[in-house]
């Protein structure tokens, strides 16, 4: 082989593993359980420094419900010897330190911190998801 192919042929292999990499390293942010850490978060951040109208609270709890929901399954799916009391206890324990985490930033930094500015943003842009109710889906 040409030292320009074998040089083409690294560089194409160092290239993807490091994409691969990228991929492994923020792959939970895709994890049903990840993400309705998140609307936890951005939920106890909106409910102590902001104030959304009506419609945007609905969209944001049927987003919520419909994450929560999706989570159980994936929960059940990787631990199928859980119980459904098991898994809305581990639901109940995220909720719980979730919220406690955002609390302590709160008590930390205050509402008007960016890193509150960012979490309430979340709640906004959850709310617009628009994503199937539960009771939709047909896996409830």
């Amino acid at each position: 082989m040409k030292p320009g192919t074998i040089l083409f042929v690294l560089v194409v292999i160092g290239y993807f593993a490091f994409e691969m990499y990228a991929v492994s390293k923020v792959g939970y942010r895709m994890e049903p359980l990840y993400i309705f850490e998140r609307f936890v978060a951005v939920d106890r951040a909106m409910t102590r420094c902001g104030q959304p109208d009506a419609a945007m609270k609905a969209d944001f709890n049927r987003n919520r419900a419909s994450v929560q929901q999706r989570a159980k399954r994936e929960l059940f799916e990787q631990s199928p010897e859980e119980t459904q009391e098991d898994i809305n206890r581990l639901l109940t324990e995220t909720i719980q330190r979730e919220e406690e985490e955002v609390d302590d930033l709160i008590d930390e930094l205050g509402c008007d911190d960016i890193e509150l500015f960012k979490l309430m943003n979340g709640y906004e842009n959850r709310a617009h998801l628009n994503l199937a109710a539960p009771d939709q889906e047909g896996n409830d």
